[in-house]
C-alpha cells in the first residue's frame, strides 16, 4: 500500500472527515487535522491509531477565504501527500453571506476548497500526491453563465448544482496544471453524519428516521475515500468518483469551455475578496 507521509484532513471534526482521519493514522507519519472547531480529545483519540505519528491540530474555517489564505502561507512548505477536503455546511437557510461577501454555502462548499488546493499548487505538483474533494461529483445541474456566484438566481438547489458541478471541473482544471499529481472529486452518497441534528424538529425527526434505515456509516463510507488514495490506477490525473469508488463520465455540462470560464471566474473571486 503506497504510504503518505503527511496527510491534511479538511472538516476533521466530525462524520467522513473524522471517520477518514481514524483509517488514516495508521498509514501516516504526520497528520494534519483541520475544522472550525475541536472537540474535547480529538487528536488524542486519533493518537490512539498511531502513537508513533505526528497528530496536530489547527482551527479552519475554509468558508472564509483570508483564513484560507493565512493556512495556506504557513504550509507552504509542508509538503502534504493526501488532502481530504470533507468540511461542509447543511442549511434551510437561503443564501448567507460571509462578512467577505460570499454566500457561507459555496464559500464553504466550493471558493474555500478551490482556494486551499490552488494556493498550495506548485509545491503538490510531485508523485504521490493525492487530492480527494469530497461532495457530490457528477450531480452538478445547469450553470447560470451570466450569475456564476449566484448572487441574482440564488437557491438552495442552485447551490448544490453549482458547487458540485464547479468542483468537477476543478478537478480537471488542478490536474492541467499539476500533472504529476492525482486530483478526485467524489460523491459519498447518503451517509448518516449528524448533521441534520442542526435542522428544525420537524425537518430533524424524520431525517434521523430515514438516515437509521438508508445512510451507510462515515466508516463504511471512509473506506472508499482510503481506496481513492490508495489504488494505484488514481495515481494521477484527474476522477469523478461514486459512492462505492467507481469512476464517472462527466455531465454533459462540464465541457473545456465552461471549465476555463469558471475557472477564470474562481480566480477573479479569490482577488476581489482578497483586496477587501
Amino acid at each position: 500500500m503506497p504510504h503518505a507521509k503527511h496527510a491534511l484532513i479538511v472538516g476533521a471534526s466530525s462524520g467522513i472527515g473524522l471517520a477518514v482521519a481514524y483509517k488514516l493514522a495508521p498509514m501516516v507519519s504526520k497528520l494534519t487535522l483541520c475544522s472550525r472547531t475541536c472537540p474535547p480529545g480529538l487528536v488524542e483519540s486519533i493518537q490512539t491509531e498511531n502513537p508513533s505519528a505526528e497528530i496536530v491540530y489547527e482551527r479552519l474555517d475554509v468558508s472564509l477565504l483570508h483564513e484560507v489564505r493565512k493556512f495556506t502561507a504557513r504550509h507552504k512548505d509542508s509538503e502534504f501527500d493526501w488532502i481530504v477536503i470533507t468540511a461542509g455546511i447543511l442549511s434551510l437557510n437561503g443564501r448567507t453571506e460571509t462578512r467577505e461577501g460570499l454566500d457561507v454555502k459555496m464559500s464553504t462548499h466550493y471558493y474555500g476548497r478551490f482556494m486551499l488546493v490552488h494556493d498550495l499548487l506548485e509545491e503538490l505538483n510531485r508523485p504521490g500526491v493525492r487530492v480527494l474533494n469530497v461532495l457530490g461529483a457528477g450531480r452538478g445541474g445547469a450553470p447560470h453563465l451570466d450569475d456564476l456566484d449566484l448572487k441574482k438566481t440564488y437557491s438552495i438547489k442552485l447551490c448544490a448544482d453549482a458547487t458540485t458541478l464547479y468542483s468537477d471541473l476543478m478537478a480537471q482544471s488542478l490536474a492541467e496544471h499539476a500533472p504529476k499529481a492525482s486530483f478526485m472529486h467524489i460523491y459519498p452518497g447518503f451517509v448518516n453524519t449528524g448533521l441534520f441534528n442542526r435542522f428544525p424538529w420537524y425537518v430533524r425527526l424524520p431525517s434521523i428516521a430515514l438516515a437509521a434505515i438508508a445512510a451507510r456509516s462515515p466508516e463504511r463510507c471512509a473506506e472508499y475515500m482510503v481506496d481513492a488514495l490508495t489504488k494505484p490506477e488514481f495515481a494521477t490525473g484527474w476522477k469523478l468518483l461514486g459512492e462505492r469508488g467507481e469512476v464517472l463520465s462527466k455531465s454533459k455540462y462540464h465541457t473545456d469551455k465552461l471549465k476555463n470560464k469558471v475557472w477564470q471566474h474562481t480566480l477573479d473571486t479569490i482577488d476581489t475578496v482578497m483586496k477587501l
